[in-house]
């Protein structure tokens, strides 16, 4: 069977290679119009990572609103056969509250700057968050014995660079002795954490708080704020001071509790190790 064929304008192709021609062929066109809009829909890091005092070298002023984050108690110290960041696969998505339509959008124009990228030889950065400020972190785990991966924690996180204020370059100056130039210093918040029972005490939330920072080094972000609400137990304030937060009360107000009653505010500089997303993927859209 002769695999050539030759059009009537004397054209000659392989047949075989026709169904993959023409989908190829498409693509490279809607590469070429549609990447430009799509890349609009996501916000470009400003920054390589770098180490600095307490983040990234690059701060901006864009506004933003502070959610609280009222988390279940996540994870403890001390539990047997603790996971790493080779066990989870890692999903930044849109909100939950993301109309389905909205969510195909994000998703095409994520695929299409993959595409873009790898027929161009570019490199994307190791996380991109579409504008509108916020997003959720998802983590999935497959059990020993199973075929597929189960959602097992999801994470709610600001992903826009908020202002600074009065109230945070104070806490700065009073909680690490940094004098940082007025109004300069940039925050990101966590919303809320949430881990399944069946997979607490497994070191899930603690992978998820150098996710989360990861994810916010990359937006050139500086500090991480929250609010603790552990209903004044006190173990989950604690909880987050050994994963690097401090206790600021000059921030309950602006974090929207004010008296205490949705919690404990929280504050934490953004870090980043060097070659975390070697071993840490996070899939984005």
């Amino acid at each position: 069977m002769n695999a050539w064929k030759t059009t009537r304008r004397g054209f000659t192709y392989a047949s075989f290679m026709c169904p993959w021609f023409l989908p190829l062929l498409i693509l490279l066109l809607l590469s070429t119009t549609l990447c430009a809009p799509s890349a609009e829909a996501f916000v470009a890091p400003t920054s390589v990572i770098v180490p600095s005092r307490f983040s990234t070298l690059h701060l901006d002023t864009s506004p933003t609103i502070l959610k609280v984050s009222t988390s279940p108690p996540p994870d403890t110290v001390s539990c047997p056969e603790l996971l790493t960041h080779a066990d989870i696969e890692w999903r930044l998505r849109p909100p939950e509250e993301t109309s389905r339509m909205d969510r195909l959008k994000i998703k095409l124009g994520a695929n299409i700057l993959r595409l873009d990228s790898k027929l161009k030889g570019g490199q994307l950065p190791p996380v991109l968050c579409p504008k509108g400020g916020r997003a959720c972190l998802e983590a999935y785990y497959k059990e020993p014995g199973t075929l597929r991966k189960k959602k097992i924690a999801r994470f709610g996180i600001t992903t826009r660079r908020g202002p600074s204020c009065d109230e945070i370059d104070t806490t700065i100056r009073e909680i690490y002795n940094i004098n940082p130039p007025p109004l300069a210093a940039t925050i990101a918040a966590i919303i809320y954490m949430f881990v399944e029972p069946e997979y607490r005490n497994r070191n899930v939330g603690g992978l998820a708080l150098e996710a989360i920072s990861a994810i916010h080094a990359v937006q050139a972000v500086d500090f991480t704020v929250l609010v603790a609400d552990d209903n004044g137990s006190g173990s989950l304030v604690r909880w987050y001071e050994g994963n690097g937060y401090e206790r600021a009360p000059l921030l309950q107000k602006i974090l929207g509790s004010p008296s205490g009653e949705f919690g404990v505010s929280m504050i934490s500089p953004v870090r980043v190790e060097e070659g975390f997303f070697d071993r840490c993927r996070i899939k984005w859209w």
